[in-house]
This record gives structure tokens, C-alpha cells and sequence, in this order.
């Protein structure tokens, strides 16, 4: 504006109002929702705008005059304002934060480490002015912006779209055949391709509007390259719908690349031709949708929604409708409304900062478990805290200061409610309340006793059939074995020829006495010779010690079978006494002690259990005590990964309680998963959670390891 400078030179001659700088320019920029008009403020020298209203352009009209007063009544006497000397003051302070007069506060930098913390995230690299490259290409490429074009595009969308589904096997096939080192590159390469198409879709569009491209190049983004192109002065453009253009300019490009792609690939003919196609068309389409179209982040999707809308800055203004709406719900403080707008697009902005907030804390603290991982542990976790405290504590801690600098305008009932509630919140976790700590676990009956033979041998009778009941000495099984019992014959006849050797020893000669001293002892050896052989044959009578249930008889066995020692033929299980063998985490294994109450509840549904702690592991458990524990065979426990199976190595620290108690209302199984309660010393919530940070700080550092 021509006048401006003119204005700057008047205001010059009052030393106590600030002087504008020269070289400030305004530029028309539509109008407002409201309908108001709008126009933009530039900084040339930083590349800057400011997007202004129609009274601070009355107040820059008049900003010769050198004094708030002044300029006020002179807004209010030429046009329908009615502004008051504070709204000048504040303006003038808010031009001088901007540094956009000559005695400009002084706005200091940020530091070196403050600049690295906000920006090491996403550093932009230029590499490339193309705007002479631009304007000449232009020309040659300005018939794919053209209405026929687009129609054909579209149509080839619908076709190739339409193909592609009627061989979705081929699709799906090559998909699986993607997942290699060479499908990898390949789409690696694709990537690249169809990203640069994509900035030079903005680059042509912004080029066809008279928008100067100031740079191309690259930009890490946490690490990983992505091209970007600068189109930053697409704010001079006066109409919204020119910047909505040059806005979704990329993603219309990447569209239009994955449509004729598609299109291509089903008439292709097999070959790298073909493959090359499959690789752009699914990366066009899949990275468009899920990267650039998002609004939560400053990608093409939120200029997208910001021009649609005809509402820029966007989160910004949002995100003030966000925080009056907290402040009142919450506090009580009413704000004046940031913006004239309607109740039902104020509503749309609250909403749509609450979901940006949201996504962005989800994306913040995946990258920083990204820079966690990405780094040895203790500099990771340095990192990731940074990353947490940076863009997720500090802007809470902005807000909550603020909350104590109004602290005077919050009213007396929301403030007793909200004492109330962190009162009761206190309560609930700084109180030790509970001293129940829960477990997963395998019960079994106390008295299980497996039957076996104690050799080879042929089974003569079965008495029980699987799920009797039995009785303490009854004979389940009964077998012969013919090498006992040939033993026993044996042992038999020589007792018998001794003990008649001795009975006639004595009347034989001098040597007689001897004789039948020799002849006794051998009778009595092979006496003790037939006992044994007795009991050996008395062992394959298979009796029950106890009371119980034979279980898991095996089906094969009939009268004439033979039967191994290693194979079992049955199992009782009796008896009123039950164990549990309980999985506990280490903060639970240190509020238990051995005596403390128990409660076991199956996981069929069956009668509590209640029983003691007869037993409390001090070492961590590096195989599960059963399989039906495993979450690979229906359990809850998760095994590790990087170990084989069978080891049964669990994914994270557990601690083994042995429970053990009387009572078994019925049959229990001979081993079964259930849940455990128990009773260990009490501790609040808070201090759980405060022992669970501390012990993940330490293993995750490193400090807590010896030596």
C-alpha cells in the first residue's frame, strides 16, 4: 500500500508511538465468514503475513495521527466502528511483538538447545530453485489441468478400479510377492517417484497462479526423508480458491499417477513394465489416503480443510475455541468468543481441536518410542522424555498456568466441586484401600498317583473303567509277568531240596553237622528268595492308596494285553486336599507372605476353593509350570517370542505362589486354569504406580543391574 510508508513518516514525528517499518506491505484477501473484510500484512524481509481485519486496517489507515486516542475517534467518526483507545494500544503492542516497527520490542531467539528440541523432529534441507525451470514447463504440461483431462482421469479410475477387483487373487499375489528385499527396493523406489510427482503437482499449480516457488528439496521428518516444495506465498492469492487449489494440487497429481497406473496395469503385459505400474498405483493410492489427507498435521489434508473452509490457521483459531470451551466447563471463565462465527461451525472447531489433540499425543508418543528405540537405552529414554515433556507436559503446563493467573475469575462453586474432586481423587490413590492381589494359575487335586507296572507283563484283569470311583486298597489292575513266577518255582523247589538235605544231614558222618548247618542256611536263603519273588508278583496287583477317581484309563487295555513299564495306565485322583501353583507380577510377590488367606476360583465355573500361602518364590520364573498356562495353547500368559515354545519362557518377569488348601466340594480335574485371590499387605494405587514407574526407569537404563 502506497500510503503506508507515508503513515510510518508521520507517526515518526511522535517519539513515544512507534514508527512503522518501510517496507511492510497489505494485500486484499478476500473476506471473512462473516463477511467482513480481510486483508494481509506482509514482512518481505522474514517472508511473513499477518492476516488482518477491517479495524486494524482502520487503525494502520490512521496510525499517523501518534496517539490511541486519536486514532480511535478518528476510526469511529469515518466509519460504523467503534473501537476504544485499548484496542489501538493492544494492536500497537501486538505490531511490536511482530517486530514489524522500528522500535520493535525485543523479541528474543530461541536458544541453540531450544531451536534442536522444537526442530531436530522435522529439519527442511533445500536443494533446488525451480522456479525457471517452472514457467517453462509450464506450458507443455498445462493441458493436464484442463477439465477434459480430468474426466478422462476419472473414468480411468473407475475402469482400472473395476479390473483390479475382478483379479484381486492377482493383486493379493502380488502383494505377497512385495514382502522381499526386491519388492522392498522396488516400492522404496516407487515411493521416491510418485513423491516427486506429488511437489510438483503444488510447484506447477502454484507456477499457473503466478505463485513464485521459492525452493524444493528434502525435509526429515524424525529421521526419514520426505520432498516438500515451498509454496508459502500462496497466501497473496486473494481468492480461497486458488490456495484450496494449490493446496490439494498434490494428492489430484498423486491421484491422477495411481489412476492411469491402474488402468495400465491390466492390459500390461507381464514384465518389469508391469511391475513398475503395480508399485506406483499402490503407493499413489495408499500413501495419498493415509498420510497427505490427514488435517491433524500441517500436510496437504490440513490446507486442504483450511481453504475448503476459507478459515485460515486453522488449529491455531480452533484450538482457542477448544480451550474457552474447557475453561468454561470446567472453571467457569467466561471467554469472549475468539472468532464471529456461527454456534454450529463453533462447534465443528471445538470438536475438531479436541480430535487433533487427541492424534497428536498418539503421534508424539509413537515417535517418541521411535527415538527410544531408535537410540541405546539411557539416550533413548532421555530422548523420549524430552519428546513427552516438550510437545505433550509443557503445553499442559501453559494451560494450567494460565488457569492460575485467572485464578480470581473462577467461581467459588466450580472451585469447591473441584476441591471436592481432587479430594476424593486423593482418596481413592494415595489411600491403601486394597490388599487383594490377583493371579492366574493351574489347580490340581492334592492326591494324584500315577499307574504303572513295575516291569514288563501281561494284564489278566481290568476292574475300573475311567471316571469310578475307587476306594483306599482296592485293586484296579491285575497282571502276570513269567519271570517272577518262574523265579518263585524256582525258589520254591530249592528251599524244599535244602530243607530235606538238612533233615537227613545229621546221620551221615563226622561231616554230617556241617552239612546240614550249610543245608539251613541255603533252605532259609531261598526261603527269603521266595518271599521276595512273592512280593514281586504281589506288586502286579495295581491298588489305589487312597480315596479317588481314576481318570485318563487308557482304552487300549483289555485281558491279554501286554503293558511297558514307561507307559501309564491310569491316574487316581482323590482325596479332599487341593494345590495351585500362582503366577504373580514382582510389585504383587512383595505384599505376599506365606500364611496369608487364599481364595481360588476354577476356571469351569466350580465352587471357590479357599486355602493359604504355603509358599513365596524368590526367584523370577524362567519356565511356566504348565502348558495350559501358555497364551499359544488358550492360557493367559504370553511366552517370548525370540525362545522356541517348548521351553515355556514367559515374555515378562513372573513369580511363582504355591496355595495349597482342604475341602474339595467334588472331582477336580487333574489339572485346570483358574483365577486366584489373595491377601497381602496393603498398598494405594499411587504407590503402585510410582514402584511400577521407577522399576521400568531402572531396567530400561540399565541402573538397576549390578556391576
Amino acid at each position: 500500500m502506497a500510503a503506508l510508508a507515508e503513515m510510518a513518516s508521520m507517526a515518526a514525528a511522535a517519539p513515544p508511538w512507534p514508527a512503522l517499518r518501510d517496507e511492510l506491505k497489505i494485500h486484499p484477501a478476500g473476506r471473512n465468514r462473516d463477511g467482513s473484510p480481510a486483508w494481509h500484512l506482509s514482512d518481505p524481509v522474514r517472508n511473513q503475513f499477518f492476516r488482518i481485519g477491517w479495524l486494524e486496517f482502520e487503525i494502520l489507515r490512521h496510525w499517523g495521527l501518534g496517539e490511541p486516542s486519536r486514532i480511535a475517534a478518528a476510526v469511529t467518526d469515518t466509519t460504523t466502528l467503534a473501537p476504544d483507545t485499548q484496542d489501538v494500544v493492544d494492536f500497537a503492542r501486538f505490531l511490536q511483538h511482530q517486530q514489524l516497527t522500528r522500535a520493535a520490542q525485543s523479541k528474543h531467539g530461541p536458544s541453540v538447545l531450544h531451536w534442536l528440541l522444537q526442530n531436530y523432529l522435522f529439519i527442511r534441507i533445500p536443494l533446488v530453485r525451480p522456479e525457471r525451470f517452472l514457467r517453462r514447463a509450464l506450458p507443455y504440461v498445462r493441458w493436464m489441468f484442463g477439465m477434459r483431462f480430468l474426466v478422462a482421469t476419472l473414468v480411468a479410475a473407475v475402469l482400472g478400479l473395476l479390473l483390479a477387483a475382478r483379479q484381486w487373487d492377482v493383486v493379493q499375489a502380488n502383494l505377497r510377492g512385495a514382502m522381499s528385499w526386491d519388492g522392498v527396493m522396488a516400492f522404496a523406489g516407487a515411493l521416491v517417484f510418485s513423491k516427486c510427482w506429488h511437489e510438483f503437482g503444488h510447484a506447477f499449480m502454484a507456477t499457473r497462479f503466478g505463485v513464485r516457488v521459492g525452493h524444493m528439496g528434502v525435509a526429515l521428518l524424525v529421521m526419514w526423508p520426505m520432498a516438500y516444495t515451498d509454496t508459502g506465498e500462496s497466501w497473496k492469492l486473494e481468492t480461497s480458491r486458488r490456495r484450496l487449489a494449490i493446496a490439494s494440487a498434490g494428492v489430484m497429481a498423486e491421484l491422477v499417477l495411481a489412476a492411469w497406473c491402474t488402468l495400465l496395469w491390466s492390459f500390461a503385459p507381464e514384465g518389469n513394465v508391469k511391475n513398475a505400474l503395480f508399485f506406483l498405483g499402490t503407493t499413489a493410492w495408499v500413501l495419498t489416503v493415509a498420510v497427505n489427507a490427514s488435517p491433524f498435521m500441517r500436510f496437504d489434508g490440513y490446507f486442504i480443510l483450511a481453504d475448503a473452509l476459507d478459515y485460515p490457521g486453522l488449529h491455531e483459531r480452533a484450538g482457542r475455541w477448544a480451550k474457552r470451551w474447557v475453561r468454561k466447563k470446567l472453571l467457569g471463565i467466561e471467554d469472549p468468543r475468539p472468532d464471529a462465527v456461527s454456534p454450529r461451525f463453533a462447534a465443528f472447531l471445538t470438536g475438531f481441536a479436541f480430535a487433533t489433540w487427541l492424534y497428536r499425543l498418539t503421534l508424539f508418543v509413537g515417535i517418541a518410542v521411535v527415538v527410544y528405540h531408535a537410540f541405546f537405552k539411557a539416550m533413548g529414554l532421555i530422548l523420549f522424555l524430552v519428546e513427552i515433556v516438550t510437545f505433550v507436559v509443557k503445553p499442559m503446563l501453559n494451560e494450567v498456568r494460565v488457569w492460575w493467573m485467572r485464578r480470581a475469575e473462577i467461581r467459588r462453586s466450580v472451585l469447591v466441586r473441584w476441591l471436592v474432586v481432587l479430594g476424593v481423587l486423593a482418596l481413592v490413590l494415595l489411600v491403601p484401600w486394597s490388599s487383594r492381589v490377583g493371579g492366574e494359575a493351574v489347580v490340581e487335586a492334592g492326591f494324584e498317583q500315577p499307574v504303572f507296572t513295575p516291569y514288563p507283563a501281561r494284564m489278566e484283569r481290568v476292574n475300573v473303567t475311567d471316571g469310578m470311583n475307587v476306594k483306599a486298597g482296592e485293586v484296579l489292575f491285575e497282571l502276570t509277568a513269567p519271570s517272577p513266577q518262574d523265579d518263585r518255582a524256582k525258589a520254591d523247589a530249592l528251599r524244599d531240596a535244602y530243607e530235606a538235605t538238612a533233615r537227613g544231614a545229621g546221620a551221615l558222618d563226622k561231616d554230617g553237622v556241617a552239612k546240614q548247618v550249610v543245608a539251613d542256611r541255603m533252605a532259609d536263603q531261598y526261603e527269603v528268595q521266595q518271599r521276595a519273588s512273592s512280593a514281586e508278583l504281589h506288586r502286579l496287583r495295581l491298588a489305589t492308596a487312597e480315596d479317588g477317581v481314576v481318570r485318563d484309563l487308557d482304552p487300549t487295555l483289555q485281558a491279554g494285553s501286554w503293558v511297558s513299564p514307561g507307559s501309564r495306565i491310569a491316574t487316581v485322583i482323590g482325596g479332599t486336599r487341593w494345590r495351585a501353583e500362582v503366577l504373580v507380577s514382582e510389585a504383587d510377590r512383595a505384599r505376599l507372605v506365606p500364611g496369608s488367606d487364599a481364595t481360588v476360583y476354577p476356571g469351569d465355573g466350580g465352587s471357590p476353593l479357599r486355602g493359604r500361602i504355603v509358599a513365596v518364590d524368590n526367584g523370577a520364573l524362567e519356565r511356566l509350570p504348565s502348558l495350559a498356562l501358555a497364551k499359544n495353547h488358550g492360557g493367559p500368559i504370553p511366552l517370548n517370542p525370540t525362545a522356541p515354545v517348548k521351553e515355556l519362557r514367559p515374555a515378562t518377569v513372573w513369580y511363582r505362589v504355591r496355595v495349597e488348601g482342604d475341602g474339595l466340594p467334588g472331582p477336580l480335574g487333574s489339572e485346570q486354569l483358574a483365577t486366584v485371590k489373595m491377601s497381602g499387605r496393603r498398598e494405594s494405587l499411587g504407590r503402585r504406580w510410582i514402584d511400577s514407574a521407577l522399576l521400568i526407569l531402572l531396567q530400561q537404563t540399565g541402573l538397576g543391574k549390578d556391576g
